[in-house]
């Protein structure tokens, strides 16, 4: 590889518009399994909370936000350290604090108060909670997403390390157009499962895209706003599948394509809203993302997002299941999950993830900083 090819990617400090998104992104997981997964809306009548339910629908889409933002992150770092001689056992030690303790402590947890959960706490220990309907097991939790990511992670450190820049976004699109493609393949035999890997890494790919237009645009003294023609086709193009989702019949006989056409929308508009945050950092319009809420929850995202559905399933083993039409016991419900799990979270950030993270500079080969922030 030419050594111009490599490129370092520069250190480009903190953007507080990605902990902005990465929090809203928590916050739609928490109100799609809070309104809409985890009761049946049929009896009710209140129109709250039938649009509360319908809004809510849309909020397992924050997953897909959080795929474009590791993607992201994650190559930036991939492509800024390739030339560190411990690059491998940098970046998976880094993997190693910051996501390992917290997911052993949910998965042990899983093992001891839930009966018969013991085939998929070995699906988690090998990082395959994610094809966890293939064997027949029933999945639990956010370990889905996390596997879903430890496989890409795999492969792709040995990508960029072996690639030049310009190589790896022809790869990046590539996976793009594959997993697109697939979608469709599989849509045509009535499949639109897409927790597995190959059919839900498009997100990923985004997001590394992105990584690979911004080290390029940065040689060259410019900012990733130079290519808000790319942002805009993103943009474009998500609206389009979107309009085209929305005219494909959810009756069983198209349901699978419904689903694959949306799933390629939000993937799309996703990277463009990504995308956009990095492009215009510190911009007048952008100052909503920079707020002190979004970002605290940005900031706890990791272990709110896996103590969130334990905590709600929690309340309804001791509270019992909702009443149709309870206003009341719905909003306490919302409030007492919320307050719970942020509490949950913060214990868990200050008495074991903080802790665990400052052991970096006792195993990487020297210290380091995250490109942009510190991925999820």
């Amino acid at each position: 590889m030419k050594k111009e090819q490599q490129g370092r990617f520069p250190r480009l400090g903190h953007l507080p518009e990605l902990d902005g998104i990465r929090g809203i992104a928590a916050l739609m997981v928490f109100f799609h399994h809070l309104c809409s997964t985890s009761f049946d809306i049929t009896p009710w009548t209140s129109p709250v909370v039938r649009d509360l339910y319908w809004l809510g629908g849309f909020g397992d889409s924050g997953v897909d936000v959080f795929f474009v933002l590791s993607g992201f992150l994650i190559t930036a770092i991939l492509i800024r350290d390739r030339d560190n001689p411990d690059y491998y056992r940098d970046f998976y030690w880094k993997r190693a604090l910051r996501i390992f303790p917290l997911y052993a402590l949910c998965a042990i947890g899983i093992l001891l108060f839930l009966p018969g959960s013991r085939s998929f706490v070995l699906l988690c220990v090998f990082f395959i909670a994610n094809f966890a309907s293939s064997f027949h097991i029933p999945s639990i939790g956010g370990f889905w997403s996390l596997a879903v990511e430890e496989q890409f992670y795999l492969l792709w450190p040995t990508v960029v390390r072996r690639r030049s820049v310009a190589t790896l976004r022809h790869w990046a699109l590539a996976i793009i157009c594959t997993v697109i493609v697939l979608r469709y393949i599989f849509a045509f035999f009535g499949h639109h499962n897409y927790w597995h890997t190959y059919l839900c890494c498009d997100g990923l790919a985004v997001g590394a895209l992105l990584a690979c237009m911004l080290e390029r645009c940065q040689r060259t003294g410019e900012g990733l706003d130079s290519k808000r023609g790319v942002l805009l086709a993103l943009a474009g193009g998500g609206i389009v599948m979107t309009v085209i989702a929305s005219l494909i019949p959810t009756d069983p006989a198209h349901i699978a394509f419904h689903a694959a056409t949306g799933a390629t929308a939000i993937t799309l508009l996703c990277g463009a809203f990504v995308g956009t945050a990095v492009a215009y950092t510190g911009h007048s319009a952008l100052r909503w993302l920079r707020s002190h809420l979004l970002t605290f929850f940005g900031l706890i995202s990791y272990a709110f997002y896996m103590f969130h559905i334990f905590v709600r399933d929690g309340y309804d083993h001791f509270r019992g299941q909702l009443q149709p039409n309870d206003l009341a016991g719905y909003f306490v419900r919302i409030a007492v999950v919320m307050a719970i799990t942020i509490i949950l979270t913060l214990i868990s950030r200050y008495a074991l993830e903080l802790p665990i993270m400052s052991l970096r500079k006792y195993v990487l080969h020297r210290p380091t900083k995250a490109a942009v922030a510190e991925p999820l």
